[in-house]
């Protein structure tokens, strides 16, 4: 039987302990699952056709506005694969990405099924795996170093129950305007004993000379964003981890704005912990499933959580018991999963290797900077970043201005984007285009 099957792969691949880079498509537990095979007729209408037998992670676009994809398509025509930009000019994935349509399709096939059979939750369990390989190689990591954790508010919570009560002079630091997710859990710690140390921002994130100030032999953490949520600041990660690691300290960076819009792959080696959700540039806004790179040090120091049968080394035969066999891997920190939540991340990630991580990022870069230069000549001056802290957000203070009602504005012109912080927040992604660009300068233009 097909589910036997899965079950046998799944003990396979939690006995070896093997840390692997696999390609969602080559995973062995994509083998055994459906495939859904897009097809992009004239009116860009989809029609899904579901193959048993077929991996649902090896999604092909067979047809891209008429032209053949080939094994990597042209990431420009990324667009045709999200219904929305058809009529939105969207720029708030730093709040929610699009659904694409292989999203779409796939929950579609996972909600038919389970309406007419019951609910496969070993098809659920194999998306999950999926997904995990999916995002470990857009993070430059072993499948085996990636924990499937809800939130990055849980993964910081992780970290922050790691540590017993504080002695005098030890201390925590993090960003004075961190997003609640990777501020609340370390605040908190303050009721244990450790003095909560906040640095302050300056050109919108934190500098590494302004970090150094803070840190000193008694600290134990220094968490903070790799993109700054409402200024779109990226961190230098190496500079402000060498600090941290000069002391000791855990490095934990919140990847929500940073993995799947930018390389993370030559800074993993700095970061301790990076925790990223499943529903801004990962492109699930169903949310539900998250994801948490632990280095093997992290690994061997930290204590899991939570643990039940997600935990275990082979977790279809760890439901009892008198034994406890954890998994030799991140996976030991897991959590279970939403399986509706991996159905969709697997296809939702599958669209990275459509294109290519590296063509995602490159245009990202190039839009992004499209949009500085445009919102410039308009008088709409965005926040002044040095290139090497820019990233797919680019954020306009606004001064006196209501960011309210010039959010619903644009909203009624089919512009979608968030206020944040004082400042509008744009955020580009690989759908959007130089046609968006124009149509938000035009708007702030009359405005």
């Amino acid at each position: 039987m097909r589910e036997d099957r899965l079950l046998r792969l799944v003990a396979e691949q939690a006995r070896d302990g093997t840390r692997t880079r696999e390609r969602p498509s080559d995973h062995p537990l994509g083998r055994a699952r459906r495939r859904l095979d897009l097809v992009l007729p004239r009116r860009g209408r989809i029609h899904a056709r579901a193959a048993v037998g077929k991996p649902a992670a090896a999604v092909s676009v067979s047809r891209m506005n008429g032209k053949d994809s080939g094994s990597l398509g042209d990431v420009r025509g990324a667009r045709g694969l999200f219904p929305a930009t058809g009529k939105t000019a969207y720029f708030n994935t730093a709040a929610v990405g699009l659904a694409s349509r292989a999203l779409v399709a796939a929950y579609h096939s996972y909600v038919d099924d389970w309406a007419e059979s019951g609910l496969d939750y070993v098809r659920g369990e194999a998306a999950g795996e999926s997904a995990r390989t999916a995002v470990a190689a857009l993070m430059g990591a072993d499948r085996g170093d990636v924990a499937l954790i809800a939130s990055v508010s849980a993964a910081a919570g992780l970290v922050a129950a790691q540590l017993g009560p504080g002695s005098r002079g030890q201390n925590v630091v993090i960003g004075e305007r961190e997003y609640s997710s990777n501020h609340y859990p370390w605040r908190l710690l303050a009721k244990k004993g450790y003095e909560v140390r906040q640095v302050p921002f300056r050109n919108g994130g934190l500098e590494p000379e302004d970090v150094a100030e803070c840190v000193d032999g008694g600290t134990v953490v220094v968490a903070f964003s790799g993109v700054q949520t409402a200024t779109g600041h990226r961190s230098d990660l190496r500079a402000i981890s060498a600090i941290a690691r000069g002391v000791g300290a855990i490095v934990f960076v919140d990847g929500s704005q940073l993995v799947g819009a930018l390389p993370v792959a030559g800074d993993l080696g700095a970061v301790d912990v990076l925790a990223v959700p499943d529903h801004k540039f990962l492109l699930n806004a169903g949310r539900g499933l998250g994801y948490c790179y632990l280095s093997r040090e992290a690994q061997d120091r930290f204590v899991p959580l939570n643990a039940g049968w997600k935990a275990g080394r082979v977790p279809l035969e760890s439901f009892f018991g008198p034994t406890m066999d954890l998994s030799p891997t991140a996976s030991r920190f897991d959590n279970s999963i939403s399986w509706l939540a991996a159905i969709g991340n697997e296809a939702a990630l599958s669209v990275f290797d459509v294109f290519g991580a590296d063509a995602v990022y490159g245009r990202n870069r190039e839009l992004a900077e499209m949009l500085r230069a445009s919102l410039s000549e308009a008088g709409w001056t965005p926040v002044d970043l040095p290139e090497a802290n820019r990233s797919s957000i680019v954020s306009v203070p606004l001064g006196d201005r209501e960011p309210v009602h010039l959010v619903a504005e644009l909203k009624r012109r089919g512009i979608v984007c968030s206020a944040r912080a004082g400042n509008l927040r744009l955020a580009i992604h690989f759908y959007n285009d130089e046609d968006d660009i124009a149509r938000i300068t035009s708007a702030l233009s009359e405005l």
